[in-house]
Order: C-alpha cells, then structure tokens, then sequence
C-alpha cells in the first residue's frame, strides 16, 4: 500500500469523526487519542474546546489554549543531546513537552495531554475538584490547575509532594531571584551539597515540603545566593533550586562522567526557560488557574471527607514492577527522609520477603484505595485508573505461565465492582518513551453507583 493510500486513509478517519472546522495538533495518530479526541469534540462546547481541549490546535479557525502553550521550542537541551532525543521532544511537543510537566523526569510520569483528554471525558469543569490519590510528580494537579480545576494530591512520599509543590508555584512565582541564583550557579550547587551532606541520615521532619530547607540549617551565605526579600519568595526560590540540584545529581549518576555542576547550570537553564515560557503563556490566565492541595498521606485512609471530590484520576503503581524508594534514595535523604520507614509502607514495595507476599498485600492495598476512592468521590462521579501490567515479574511471583497471569486491568475491574465502582469503559494505549519496557498501559473507567 502507498503513502497516498495510507495518507487517504487518514483524512478519511479525521474527516468521518471530526467537524472539517476542528483541526488536530500535529502527530495524533494513535487509536487511543482518536477516541479521546473524538469524545471530546462530542461532550464540549467549542468555546470549552478552544480554552479546555487536549487534542486539537484550532476550532473554526480560532487557536485554541493548548496550542498556544505548546508552541514555540519544547525545552532547552543541552548541547550534548542526541539527535534521538531531541526528535522525542519535538514529536511529543503537544503531548508532555509544556507548562512545568517538564520540570524532573520522573520514573512513570503521567502524560499530560491525556490527562487533559481524561478530564474533559470525565465531565470535570473548572471550579470542580478531582483527586489524585497516587500523585507521583503531580501531573493530574498540574494539568488541573492549566485548566481552572481544583485539585488535591496525595502520595505517600514527601520527595513526591515537594516536587509536586514545586512545579505548581513554578507556573507563577517570581523568577527574579532564579536569575540571580543562575549567575552564582557553582556556589549554589556547593551550598546544596553542603547541606545535602551534612543532613543526618534518616532524620525525620514533618511537612517536609513546606519547608524542605529548614531556616536553621541556611548558610550565612544565603542573601548573596538567592537575593532574599519576603519568606514566600525565598522558599520558591530555593525549592526551585534544589529540584534542579536534585536534577542534576541524578543526571550525573546516569551518564557516568558528565560534569555535576555542569549539568545543574544546563538544568537551571532549561527550568527558567520552561517557567517562563507557560508564565508568558498564560499572562492574565493565572487569576483563573485551579487551586492545587498537594499532601504527604496515604492513599488507603485518604485524609478527606466523604464525598467531596468530583472525579478521582490516578494511575498506581503496577504490582512491585519499580523501586520508587531506591529511585529516589537521594533525593529521600536530602529532605530528610528515612527510605528504610517508607518502604515499609509504600503500596507495591510493603509484604513479606517473598515477591508472592507483595503480590498479595497488593491486592488488599489497592481493594483499600478503591474504596476510599468510592469514599470520597460524590455520587455519580467518575474514577479514572491508568494501569499496565508487569506480566513477567508477576508470572515468577506466582509461578504460573505468563498467559495465565490475570491483568491488572482485570483486577481493578474485580475489585472496582467488589467496592461499589461500576465498570464503564476502558481504553487501551501505547506506551511511548525512549526507556520503556511495556508497551500497553489501559485506562479503565469506573463510576460511583
């Protein structure tokens, strides 16, 4: 079959879904953001397209608000970056590569675009709440406060709620001192190791985002490396800081060699230009973001009341397939946070000493969230789950045949009907990415009776 044919195709699957006034953004070519983006042309108004919608750049001719986000350079790479990566940037450009969503590169970060789409389908308006139990890096909390939806974000690791914090105060704050910071950047990258190297190993703070640099502990230093004014400023300054420090350590581990500091200078670099560019972007637009609650908390006794969420949207772990403690050990340890404590209790990592025990304490953890899921979403409202299954790890665990592993979209479905969740839809998507191993992740929807 020729390029044509194929290229007729296309339009003729675009023209069938979509009205010829409605113009996708570049490289939707999947099934899965066909059906999002035809779903959203047929439960949004056009105006709530143009502010709201994930999946399309123009509506009768008018740009719409993701497209002007996304336009321009995706980000700043460094010199060094292979031509493989910078081509994924570009090509997921519309997908990950805006607002703060770029701000860290965390280990099974959420896709932004589809978040979006997952919000709109789910009926969640601006002035609305949705909930992420599992928050992770704080995508859901992110894409909801671009789109005039509150949130709340809860992760039982406080690595997770300092980035979270960050990169919503990065869509606003003042980057004056971020600047000034840059010109020093050697002598703030030896202030953090300093710290970082002083701070004793499993010392427990509580709230550690709200304060992850503790006044006590600051250098006399500290005017001529952030140019302090008001408290608030200073913490977003410094909290910004440190997640590119963190970054940048991190960074260095991976490509064995590469210069630290470096590194930071590439990375700070890179946050001022993400920062500024979403901050031009939404102009007069910041009165109207959601407001975003990230929490330190456990998503089996979720620290809210019955019924107080409009939608619930989350994706948890899958099974024991990732370490998020080990991967995180550094940067645990940098907020004062002792890892050995938070693998005791994190879902997918707590159980017994054999992967069969925390297999099964998984099953009872994730019965656990989905109903306080049930709990505190009002009746009627829509629970959203992203989840993939690790089938090879869990055939080893259970010594059973691959084939015979049930799919943990399969146990969501069970255990969402056990907990009063009613199925309603699913959707199965690709998965993308440079480093990834799976390949098929499923959003499984869910609905309060």
């Amino acid at each position: 079959m020729n390029t044509d044919h194929i290229g007729l195709l296309r339009a003729d699957w675009k023209t069938a879904l979509f009205p010829p006034t409605y113009q996708l953004v570049p490289h939707i070519h999947e099934v899965y953001e066909l059906h999002l983006a035809h779903l959203e042309s047929r439960l949004l108004t056009e105006a709530e397209i143009i502010q709201n919608g994930a999946f399309f750049a123009r509506v009768n001719g008018r740009p719409t608000r993701h497209l002007l986000m996304c336009t321009g350079q995706p980000l700043r790479l460094p010199d060094h970056s292979s031509c493989r990566l910078k081509a994924f940037f570009e090509r997921n450009l519309f997908r990950t590569g805006y607002g703060t969503h770029g701000l860290f590169p965390y280990r099974g970060k959420f896709h932004p675009q589809m978040v979006k789409a997952l919000m709109n389908i789910m009926g969640l308006k601006p002035g609305q709440t949705v909930l992420d139990p599992m928050m992770g890096s704080g995508t859901v909390c992110v894409e909801a406060s671009l789109m005039g939806i509150n949130s709340i974000g809860v992760d039982i690791s406080p690595f997770c709620e300092f980035m979270a914090r960050t990169k919503l105060t990065a869509l606003t704050m003042d980057l004056t001192r971020v600047h000034r910071a840059r010109e020093n950047a050697e002598k703030v990258f030896e202030y953090f190791t300093r710290r970082i190297e002083s701070q004793p190993v499993g010392e427990k703070r509580q709230r550690v985002p709200h304060d992850p640099i503790p006044s006590q502990n600051l250098r006399e230093d500290k005017a001529s490396l952030f140019n302090t004014g008001g408290d608030r400023d200073t913490l977003d300054t410094q909290n910004l800081l440190l997640l590119a420090y963190l970054d940048s350590i991190g960074y260095a581990e991976r490509t064995r060699g590469k210069d630290p500091v470096k590194l930071f200078c590439g990375i700070l670099d890179r946050y001022l230009f993400v920062c500024e560019k979403i901050q031009a972007t939404l102009g007069s637009d910041c009165a109207r973001l959601g407001k975003a609650t990230p929490l330190t908390g456990d998503a089996r006794a979720l620290p809210l009341a019955e019924s107080c969420v409009d939608g619930v949207l989350f994706s948890p772990p899958y099974s024991f397939a990732v370490d998020y403690v080990a991967n995180d050990s550094f940067h645990l340890q940098a907020l004062g946070v002792d890892a050995a404590d938070l693998r005791e209790t994190m879902v997918g990592l707590c159980g017994g000493p054999r992967l069969r025990d925390k297999y099964d304490t998984y099953r009872q953890d994730m019965r656990k969230i989905l109903v306080e899921c049930r709990r505190v979403l009002r009746s009627g409202g829509l629970c959203t789950i992203v989840i993939g299954t690790n089938s090879s790890q869990i055939s080893k665990a259970l010594h059973i045949a691959e084939e015979q592993v049930q799919g943990l979209d399969e146990l969501i479905r069970q255990l969402g009907h056990e907990s009063g969740l009613a199925f309603i839809q699913q959707i199965d998507r690709p998965v993308l990415g440079l480093m990834n191993t799976m390949r098929e992740e499923h959003i499984v929807l869910l609905q309060k009776e």
